[in-house]
């Protein structure tokens, strides 16, 4: 089997890159292979789905600029007859809380998402008091509210992608990428699991979690590993106003959902790879021990919320930075790209990184944002480009 260019790995990065690309009118076949199509095991659909600009790089404040517009007019432009393409876009609004530690950073991250164009504003204990007298503000030196960044439902949106570029003739294979053959140039076509191979002229590693194993396979190393990180939902018997979505310091946070809430925190202090099973062992009494204290220094009232259930995701964490990595990486193979590592923001970026990676693979250059500072060559040289503060 041939296609044009080749994806591997379908989920909300590769189905949107699926999406401009065949929106182009350029790309010839496209073939996207994907091993499971119910995404039971995906990072997209376990995500909480928010979209900020609260962010220090002007890289990721750009790309959220663009995926906002884009996620705001996602139903008129990728509803299908069987798939209205509803995300149930929200611009409900974030709110960042930092202590005494962190201020200088938020401000300094205030001024610079300021001068992008951002809505936000610093928000004293006082301040923070009076316009959401829920949160707490015991351990809050400073706020800073976006009231225009929101969220969205991100099993719908990757559904969207999918669907609409399947309308317009993206080809997805049920399959998984074992093997890679390649020249010194190139990479030329890769094995299935099914046994067959495809062949491309282009090939994308939008893998996620599992990038770095595609990237083993021509003989490249991605620092990207699999990151647990549990969500839950519970309900709360006081009343609480509208409430934005609320991150602090210590990576937990949480936003409204229907008649309660979800949230949550990355699990870094136990080592990197996939856990399914939070039942038993180390998170089965994990709400109760770690994130529950987390959630109440943020809003009292959860001190007595009832939690409802919880489920595994993942990040597809870069260890480097923290930051995306875009475009070429295996070396003498100049036909693979990759768009991976998001560290937790890949839903929010996605289109604008789905956009990006069409150009790569259309033109060679990035033509309308140039994100060359998030690529691979900073890895070899050992120059970190990291978000400041809150991630």
């Amino acid at each position: 089997m041939k296609s044009d260019i080749v994806i591997i790995g379908g989920g909300i990065i590769g189905s949107a890159a699926a999406y401009f690309l065949a929106a182009s009118g350029e790309a010839g076949g496209i073939t996207v292979v994907e091993p499971d199509a119910t995404y039971a095991k995906a990072a997209t659909p376990a995500g909480a789905g928010g979209v900020r600009r609260l962010m220090s790089l002007l890289e990721n404040i750009r790309m959220s600029r663009f995926s906002l517009d884009f996620y705001a007019g996602f139903e008129a432009a990728m509803a299908t007859d069987d798939n209205p393409a509803d995300i149930q876009f929200r611009r409900q609004g974030y709110l960042f809380l930092t202590n005494v530690q962190g201020v200088r950073d938020l401000t300094r991250n205030f001024e610079t998402q300021t001068d992008e164009g951002v809505a936000a504003e610093l928000l004293d204990a006082d301040a923070l008091r009076a316009r959401f007298p829920s949160v707490g503000t015991r351990d809050v030196a400073l706020a800073c509210h976006s009231p225009e960044d929101g969220w969205i439902d991100p099993h719908a949106a990757l559904m969207g992608f999918r669907r609409k570029a399947a309308r317009l003739g993206v080809t997805y294979v049920q399959d998984r990428v074992v093997g890679c053959e390649t020249s010194r140039a190139s990479l030329k076509h890769v094995a299935l699991e099914s046994g067959g191979t495809l062949k491309g002229d282009i090939f994308l590693n939008t893998a996620g979690a599992w990038a770095g194993e595609i990237a083993a396979m021509t003989g490249a190393a991605l620092p990207v590993v699999p990151m647990c990180r549990v969500q839950h939902f519970w309900r709360c018997a006081h009343a609480i106003e509208p409430l934005p979505l609320v991150k602090d310091d210590s990576g937990a946070f949480f936003r409204p959902e229907g008649d309660g809430f979800v949230g949550g925190r990355p699990s870094w202090e136990i080592e990197p790879g996939f856990i399914w099973d939070i039942d038993r062992g180390y998170f089965a009494d994990y709400f109760e021990e770690t994130v529950w204290q987390l959630l109440a220094n943020m809003v009292p009232k959860f001190e007595t919320i009832k939690l409802q259930r919880s489920w595994p995701g993942h990040y597809a964490q870069n260890l480097f930075d923290g930051n995306m990595i875009i475009g070429r990486y295996s070396k003498g193979h100049d036909n693979i790209l990759t768009a991976c590592g998001f560290s937790g923001h890949g839903i929010m970026h996605a289109p604008a990184v789905g956009r990006a990676l069409c150009e790569l693979a259309l033109t060679g250059e990035f033509q309308t944002l140039d994100l060359s500072r998030m690529g691979f060559a900073r890895v070899l040289d050992d120059t970190p480009y990291r978000e400041l503060g809150i991630k």
